[in-house]
């Protein structure tokens, strides 16, 4: 991320947000972190590949920037029925 445009864009709260719950978390619906780099210019975190990208930019792709409820149900539902499968384990 180029601090620049972070501070630019009031969104170095947000990023630094961000790396705190990244390194706090371990979960296999999370991207690992692996390290963080900074330089006078950019801000680095080094994650596992997202191949479909996050779930901001897909939400920023949607109309009214809005998740439909019936996506939201069905994810949220997901999510718990895979994490009680993950606690059986």
């Amino acid at each position: 991320m180029d601090k620049k445009e972070l501070e630019g864009r009031d969104k170095e709260r947000r990023a630094k947000t961000e790396r705190g719950i990244l390194e706090l978390l371990d979960h296999p619906f999370l991207p690992t972190l692996y390290a963080t780099l900074d330089s006078p210019r950019w801000c680095c975190l080094l994650t596992e590949f997202c191949p479909g990208g996050d779930l901001h930019v897909l939400r920023e792709r949607q109309p009214e920037k809005r998740f439909d409820e019936a996506v939201v149900r069905y994810g949220l539902s997901l999510l718990i029925a895979l994490n009680f499968r993950i606690d059986l384990c």
